[in-house]
């Protein structure tokens, strides 16, 4: 399928073309940022019963009305209670009991009075400031009531949502499996870091940059190599990683002589979907489907590739692992120089931003070249011009799409 496909019909390609993973049981200790597989619902009330909000003395409010410095009101103390214990006691006009934060509010108190403002002697304390009534009270429920969803399938585990999985009593959640991915990369001229450079040879960066984006959106690489442009280490290599949910090639699927990855998954049975993309960077992009595994072609470019890998694999990433959110996060920013392509590809230039109060500027990057990956460290979004627009003109609005 030599057919060129927009953006747009890409990630639809891709989405219609990858199957969420199935769930699996985990303790939550071990679930942070995981994406849940089922909703989460509240089966008791949070706080479970009325509790004391601060230390202080539990009153009834009806005892301190009108308590001043001039005139306190005092009261008889008749206990103490903390955290983690009950007592059998209640509270009524003119008596008080001494509390601390967490503990339960003794019957008969309406009110817990803060220590700061009182003065205890003796088992007397006398309060020196009339507050409101349930002040400092925190009722059974009002945080979290039975029945309530609390936590959606597909959204990401955060150390928050561990906490009120916790308070819910939930030790074993459902999460979606990880993704499980190989890496390939390809090319004669790649070095690995540590070797001191031969002639024509570069030092293999998309190894390393796209193996961290892999891990970085919570995949388990497992399985990482690099090849020679050889028909049959290259063939070794894929079914190698044969099995994988995903692979991920980089290098070698475009049209030059040494260019084999096309043909030797062809060879071993690939359904290839689609081949290259209007967009730049990142157009030779091949996608297709090996028995269940999909097949991620990405350029050699450097920049291509970590560009091609946040736009196309990702989405794929993020429907394997259920998540519910968008894998972008894109805003408007106002752009600071005019920017003049031609029509037809949909264009990701980088470039750096800069806030004010209330809006966002946005300048193009000096190098745009695939091969600069420099710019990917100057910079921190990708400014997106879709295929049809042709100029920008500084001062206007245009949507950008942030990186990490």
């Amino acid at each position: 399928m030599e057919l060129v496909v927009s953006l747009e019909e890409a990630r639809k390609t891709i989405l219609k073309n990858t199957v969420q993973l199935e769930a699996e049981t985990i303790e939550i200790s071990v679930s942070l940022y995981r994406i849940l597989a089922e909703d989460i619902y509240s089966e008791e009330l949070i706080p479970p019963f009325h509790n004391c909000a601060m230390d202080g003395y539990a009153v009834l409010h009806s005892a301190i009305i009108g308590a001043s410095k001039k005139e306190p009101m005092e009261l008889e103390l008749i206990g103490q209670l903390t955290a983690g214990y009950t007592t059998q006691k209640t509270v009524g006009e003119g008596t008080a009991i001494k509390v601390m934060t967490g503990a339960p509010l003794p019957d008969g108190a309406d009110t817990v009075v803060p220590i700061e403002i009182t003065f205890e002697e003796g088992n007397r304390v006398k309060i020196f400031k009339e507050i409101a009534k349930n002040d400092n009270i925190r009722f059974a429920g009002e945080d979290v009531k039975p029945g309530q969803l609390l936590i959606h399938k597909g959204e990401k585990i955060t150390p928050y949502v561990i906490g009120m999985l916790a308070a819910l009593n939930k030790k074993y959640i459902k999460v979606t499996r990880v993704p499980k991915v190989s890496l390939i990369s390809t090319g004669d001229e790649l070095s690995d870091i540590g070797k001191v450079l031969l002639p024509g040879q570069i030092r293999d960066i998309n190894t390393y940059s796209l193996s961290a984006q892999v891990v970085e959106n919570g995949a388990n690489l497992i399985n990482m190599s690099r090849t020679k442009d050889d028909r049959d280490e290259i063939q070794s290599k894929l079914e190698a990683a044969r099995g994988s949910d995903m692979i991920i090639i980089s290098g070698g699927v475009s049209v030059g002589d040494c260019d084999f990855v096309k043909e030797v998954l062809h060879d071993m049975g690939m359904k290839e979907v689609f081949w290259r993309i209007a967009v730049k960077p990142g157009k030779p992009v091949l996608f297709g489907i090996l028995d269940k595994t999909l097949i991620f072609g990405l350029p050699g470019n450097p920049v291509s590739a970590v560009v091609a890998f946040q736009q196309f694999v990702l989405p794929a990433l993020f429907k394997m692992k259920g998540n519910n959110t968008s894998p972008w996060k894109e805003i408007t920013a106002i752009l600071e120089e005019d920017i003049i392509k031609k029509r037809g590809l949909f264009h990701f230039i980088r470039g750096k931003t800069t806030n004010t109060e209330d809006k966002t500027y946005v300048k193009p990057y000096s190098l745009q070249s695939s091969g600069a990956f420099s710019s990917m460290i100057f910079s921190d979004c990708l400014i997106m011009m879709p295929e049809e627009l042709t100029h920008v003109k500084s001062g206007e609005e245009i949507k950008i799409q942030m990186l990490n």
